[in-house]
């Protein structure tokens, strides 16, 4: 009897791993990605959405209220809809490697072809180079004449501040000559009539 126990202990112990494998590793329908959610109750937070084919390993069943307590791999619980899960895994798809074979017949570019491509690229770099060095020759030439241009707007205003200083001194001058002829006018137009008088005067006393 005691030796029976222990064959039937053993064989749990055997069967034991397998039977779990079995019963509690579920994966997700492919009808859609399904909610895990904190509890049972619309109002419970949602942790995040499983897809189609995540495998998950059950905790706990609610046949009452169809809901299922699992958890994934990253080690996060939550409560699903049991109509979500099978105990059947996905099957792969094949990868479509068709893309990736290389065809035979794709022609490969020959040494001459590739040499070729560099001294085509290499010419297109010079050209850039050159295109570059133009724009920093013509920034600099405009630079130039920006301050040429500054330093004859400076020369142009010194040379009219002359110019109105000049005019301004020559308004003076022919103003005070102008003045003097005006002056010696009017006292010639005084002396000339009295010496008329006198060289008269003297005239009648011979």
């Amino acid at each position: 009897m005691a030796m029976f126990r222990i064959f039937l202990f053993a064989l749990a112990l055997i069967t034991l791993p397998i039977v779990k494998a079995e019963t509690a590793t579920r994966y997700i329908r492919e009808s859609g990605p399904v909610e895990l959610r904190t509890g049972l109750a619309k109002k419970d937070k949602t942790i995040k959405r499983l897809a189609p084919g995540t495998e998950v390993e059950l905790l706990k069943l609610n046949p009452k209220l169809g809901f299922a307590r699992v958890q994934l791999a990253t080690g996060e619980s939550g409560w699903i809809a049991s109509r979500s899960m099978t105990t059947e895994a996905p099957i792969a798809k094949p990868v479509d490697t068709a893309a990736e074979t290389i065809s035979p017949e794709a022609p490969s570019k020959t040494p001459q072809q590739l040499q070729a491509e560099i001294n085509r690229l290499e010419t297109e770099l010079i050209a850039v180079h050159q295109a570059s060095a133009n724009v920093l020759r013509i920034q600099a030439e405009r630079d130039q004449l920006q301050e040429s241009v500054i330093a004859q707007r400076k020369e142009l205003e010194t040379v009219l501040r002359d110019k109105n200083a000049l005019t301004d001194d020559q308004k003076q001058a022919w103003f005070l000559i102008g003045g003097s002829v005006l002056f010696a006018g009017i006292l010639l137009g005084i002396l000339l009539p009295r010496l008329s008088v006198r060289r008269r005067g003297q005239w009648n006393s011979f």
